[in-house]
């Protein structure tokens, strides 16, 4: 049974809005497959044929409880994440009743569906010929050699800025391009893990739960990618990231079939970068 301190409140109104005519829980509450916790937020989606309604004025979101964020401000999109007070998160999608229809009819459910959900209130008998979830995560299609090309060209792109960056001691912009990186990396880090553990392997969202997909070596590796405001922690983090990055993606193409044409390019980038923090650390350039 589901477990949540808005969930009672949520159904209460929803019985009482004449337009919403369901209501069907997703997410991790849904999945039951005992990953949620205290902090676990309430994933609902709001079955209705006028999601207007709710969006072009969302003050509803008042009567549910004390709201300390709600997102996003004044806007027709279909859905609101909403704060509320004690740090209980519920995550609003107004979703239309033809939705239902078409997996009812075509027999197939969405991903989301597939994921997990669980019917909280309906109305007119709606999700009732829907096929039950199998609680899976469907398997993304394997990256083509494009995609995987075009994350290391970015991830390489970026590692020069970064770089340049730690000479100038300009570290704000050195963390947002490493951001960027990073976000590069944690692609590479899923598709690295569904081509060698098989393409079922579950690998989330941002990165959770990795230590349970990622293999050991990347596990251990990924501790040491982090550094503060500091230029020799900097340098050292880097590195690290570019050793590690570029095992994943010799380990990724080899296991896809594909190539790497910029393999000597991103070794001369890496040789340079090398020759950066050498040169810094040697006292060639002005601190700033």
């Amino acid at each position: 049974m589901l477990q949540h301190p808005m969930l009672a409140a949520l159904v209460a109104w929803a019985r009482a809005e004449a337009r919403i005519r369901a209501v069907i829980i997703t997410g991790s509450l849904a999945r039951a497959d005992g990953g949620t916790d205290a902090f676990s937020d309430l994933d609902a989606q709001i079955i209705t044929d006028d999601s207007q309604r709710y969006t072009r004025d969302d003050s509803w979101l008042d009567s549910l409880g004390e709201v300390w964020i709600r997102f996003p401000l004044d806007a027709a999109l279909p859905y609101r994440l909403v704060w509320f007070a004690g740090g209980i998160k519920v995550d609003f999608q107004f979703v239309h009743p033809d939705s239902i229809r078409a997996q009812t009819a075509s027999g197939r459910l969405s991903e989301e569906y597939q994921r997990g959900y669980v019917v909280a209130l309906d109305k007119d008998g709606l999700t009732r010929a829907l096929p039950p979830s199998p609680r899976i995560f469907p398997a993304p299609a394997p990256p083509s050699a494009a995609e995987i090309h075009a994350t290391i060209n970015e991830f390489w792109f970026e590692a020069i800025h970064v770089a340049q960056f730690i000479v100038r001691r300009q570290f704000w912009v050195v963390k947002w391009r490493d951001w960027t990186m990073k976000e590069m990396l944690l692609r590479l880090l899923e598709w690295h893990a569904r081509a060698t553990r098989g393409a079922d392997c579950n690998t989330w969202l941002l990165g959770k739960n990795i230590e349970q997909w990622a293999d050991a070596p990347t596990q251990a590796a990924i501790q040491e990618i982090w550094a503060g405001w500091d230029a020799g922690a900097l340098w050292q983090s880097l590195r690290r990231q570019l050793t590690l990055f570029a095992r994943l993606s010799r380990e990724l193409l080899a296991a896809r079939g594909f190539y790497n044409p910029q393999a000597r390019v991103q070794q001369d980038i890496e040789d340079y970068i090398a020759q950066l923090q050498a040169a810094d650390e040697g006292g060639k350039f002005t601190k700033r």
